[in-house]
């Protein structure tokens, strides 16, 4: 996530009738729950916090379009079961009932301390939580208009943990935004114009969760904490109005294209700045192979999705100049323009049943040294999911990133700036289908390119409750 200086949509409420509204929201759904219905296969237990779904239409048969009958189903998980995905249970079955209808509602809490043990420009200890609330409506499954769906995303979040002790240019918690009130962060409706081939979506978008996904490291909230590993840093994933279209004419290839608002501010629903003033927008198109290895043990193919993407910014910067320059001889410019790529291959498959085995990632990223202070920037990692025995859910992950700075940055502004290097391992205990507690280790050389910060070494653990 990117210049987070938004307010949120509800700071005006003070904190007590803040937390009053936010439970009436919530409760007021679970006791809406018995006025729906109809039947479709639940959604996936834990998606990741930022992005619920794909940026894919679903592929689902023919048959789940249709209405089906209000029949109340029996209840399967009761509160705080351990084979429960929910730590509040289905809810007497009448989360199922929604779920049938194609109304799903997803409850999460993150809450992440890290300790900053050596380096930086601090040390101890702090932490930060989120809260988010998703709801999806199917007006395909609802019998209402074929091919629509409207997602919400809901957030409260509190502590920005120890990002600001760090001195590095990226976030060791790309989860801790500071403390925000309940605010909406994302709000958009998706029109599947031909099934599983072409779709257009409208709204509050994060664009974290439609260009650049990663299979592997995409998700702060599951993955990897890091900010350069949960994204490509040198994209400008903006969060406010935009638009984009994704087709898929074969099943190995598709594109994805849209815009978002330039000016959208973090925090801010983005009518002040995408229908006012100067009409800026930020513009993407990314195509992806879909390609698949045959397995040297037999069975399954190993699938792999392989981006190549480009990002045009308009948002005027300064042109770097040699320190002491005169700011009214220093120009800006903009119309930049980037190009990024990521991959995400599976290696190796234990079973033909599962996601158990090795999955390998890649990203790189080019930005013009003029105007940007890292001009490269590359990642690469692998993730094992089952790696112990009898341990079929938890999943390690070890990558390292470096960021490059531009030479004319090494020239005209500092010329002792080096690359900053980093190394992220993590260790996700699947401790119930509801709970995830992981440890973090990270090691940071050379933080913010700089020559004045020492390594950086960040201890961490975080915990996920899906409710």
């Amino acid at each position: 996530m990117c210049g987070k200086t938004r307010k949120p949509l509800c700071d005006q409420l003070p904190r007590r009738v803040e937390a009053l509204v936010f439970g009436a929201i919530f409760f007021g759904a679970l006791a809406t729950v018995s006025t729906a219905s109809g039947q479709t296969t639940p959604p996936p237990a834990d998606p990741p916090a930022t992005a619920p779904t794909d940026s894919q239409p679903d592929e689902t048969d023919e048959e789940a379009s249709t209405q089906p009958a209000m029949i109340w189903p029996e209840s399967r998980f009761a509160p705080m079961a351990l084979d429960s995905p929910y730590a509040t249970g289905d809810w007497l079955g009448a989360r199922l009932f929604l779920e049938d209808l194609g109304i799903t509602t997803q409850f999460f809490y993150n809450n992440t301390y890290q300790w900053v043990t050596k380096g930086g420009l601090n040390t101890g200890g702090k932490n930060g939580a989120t809260i988010d609330w998703f709801v999806t409506v199917d007006f395909d499954r609802l019998g209402l208009i074929p091919g629509g769906k409207l997602l919400g995303h809901f957030r409260r979040q509190w502590g920005r943990g120890v990002n600001e002790w760090t001195g590095a240019l990226w976030e060791v918690a790309d989860d801790l935004d500071g403390n925000r009130s309940l605010h909406v962060d994302q709000l958009w409706y998706e029109q599947t114009i031909i099934r599983n081939a072409l779709a257009l979506t409208v709204g509050f978008l994060d664009y974290q969760t439609i260009v650049d996904r990663n299979a592997y490291a995409n998700t702060e909230d599951k993955q990897f904490m890091n900010q350069a590993l949960d994204n490509n840093p040198l994209l400008p994933l903006n969060i406010g109005l935009g638009a984009y279209l994704f087709v898929k004419p074969v099943s190995w290839f598709s594109i994805v294209t849209g815009v978002g608002d330039a000016n959208s501010v973090l925090f801010k629903p983005g009518f002040s700045t995408a229908f006012h003033g100067p009409a800026r927008f930020i513009w993407f198109t990314e195509p992806t192979l879909h390609l698949s290895l045959p397995s040297l043990l037999g069975g399954k193919p190993l699938a792999g999705n392989y981006r190549f993407g480009m990002v045009y910014d308009p948002r005027a910067r300064n042109v770097f100049a040699p320190a002491g320059t005169d700011p009214a001889y220093i120009r800006q410019r903009g119309d930049d323009v980037g190009f990024y790529t990521s991959f995400d291959q599976k290696l190796y498959r234990e079973n033909d049943r599962d996601e158990q085995g090795l999955g390998w990632f890649g990203r790189y990223g080019f930005r013009h040294g003029d105007i940007n202070r890292v001009q490269n920037f590359w990642s690469t990692g692998l993730e094992y999911r089952g790696l112990v025995p009898t341990r079929n859910d938890d999943v390690l992950g070890a990558a390292v990133f470096q960021s490059i700075p531009s030479r004319t940055y090494n020239d005209k502004v500092n010329r002792l700036a080096e690359a900053e290097t980093g190394l992220e391992v993590y260790y996700s205990i699947q401790v119930t289908k509801w709970l995830a507690v992981t440890p973090d280790f990270q090691y940071i050389a050379s933080p913010g390119i700089g020559s004045g910060v020492d390594d950086v070494i960040v201890l961490g653990i975080r915990t996920r409750i899906s409710f």
